[in-house]
């Protein structure tokens, strides 16, 4: 499979090209495309937080800890003096990130069901709440941080699944198709569970309508095919007209004018 260093990588960039795109189309604001990139490429290590050992795992249980503690923090602070909230900060730190991160080691198993889009769906889900109920973004903005955050994942388990071939001896390795799947067949108990955990965040998951609209095939397809390609010149310089690309006509096209936008953003917080 791929290491670290390369999963961390390719989904900067797969993302960062996507997040380009969200640019172009005044999805989100100039501001928030470092936030997409980072949510991003934060998906693109989540599918290895099942290794114990592994970076991103220690990172996850570490971010997780941080959250918790604050959490009891905010909760507590008028009843604690200073030193004794010292005391509870780090006692619910370090047990989110030794004992949860134990506990959680020894039920799970590497290529689990967090390898597979199930598990991807949870935490795109998820990541919409945090945003929107907790760091109060707009719905739309939200969701389309958590699209980034699954696009990132299923980078992680495309790169499994390739680095599973081998192209010198022209055959495919052990661990093939066990990275890139809907659901874990091994675990079904797994399986069940994370569908449970996945009903749960969209049960509470802020209102899609408007994201759902801003990502319609026919609205994406019809941003593509207008701002996809420069017309008639790379970076100012001139092709030839075979070369160009033509955008084709239809009947719609000749209805309006105005160049398709993703706009999503400006919208109320909900």
């Amino acid at each position: 499979m791929a290491n670290f260093n390369t999963h961390l990588a390719v989904a900067a960039v797969g993302t960062g090209l996507c997040a380009t795109g969200a640019l172009a189309g005044n999805a989100a604001p100039n501001s928030y495309l470092l936030t997409l990139t980072l949510a991003g490429t934060i998906g693109g290590i989540l599918p290895d937080i099942d290794l114990e050992k592994a970076i991103p795992s220690r990172i996850l249980f570490s971010a997780l800890g941080v959250i918790a503690a604050f959490i009891a923090l905010f909760s507590l602070e008028k009843r604690y003096s200073i030193a004794e909230l010292w005391i509870v900060w780090l006692a619910v730190y370090a047990f989110v990130r030794y004992v949860v991160h134990w506990i959680f080691h020894t039920r799970t198993r590497h290529r689990g069901i967090f390898h597979s889009l199930l598990a991807g769906g949870f935490f795109m889900v998820l990541t919409a709440v945090i945003f929107a109920r907790i760091f109060g973004e707009p719905a739309a903005l939200a969701w389309l941080t958590g699209l980034f955050v699954l696009i990132g994942f299923v980078i992680h388990l495309a790169l499994d699944e390739i680095y599973s071939v081998d192209i010198e001896g022209a055959q495919l390795k052990k661990s093939f198709g066990t990275a890139l799947k809907v659901v874990d067949r091994k675990s079904w108990r797994a399986s069940a569970l994370m569908g449970v955990a996945f009903g749960a965040v969209v049960a509470s998951a802020p209102p899609s309508q408007e994201f759902e609209d801003i990502m319609a095939p026919p609205t994406v397809f019809a941003f593509l095919k207008e701002r996809l390609l420069p017309k008639g010149n790379w970076f100012g310089i001139e092709l030839p007209k075979s070369v160009a690309a033509e955008p084709v006509k239809t009947a719609a096209d000749t209805k309006s004018t105005v160049t398709p936008r993703l706009t999503g953003y400006t919208a109320s917080k909900k």
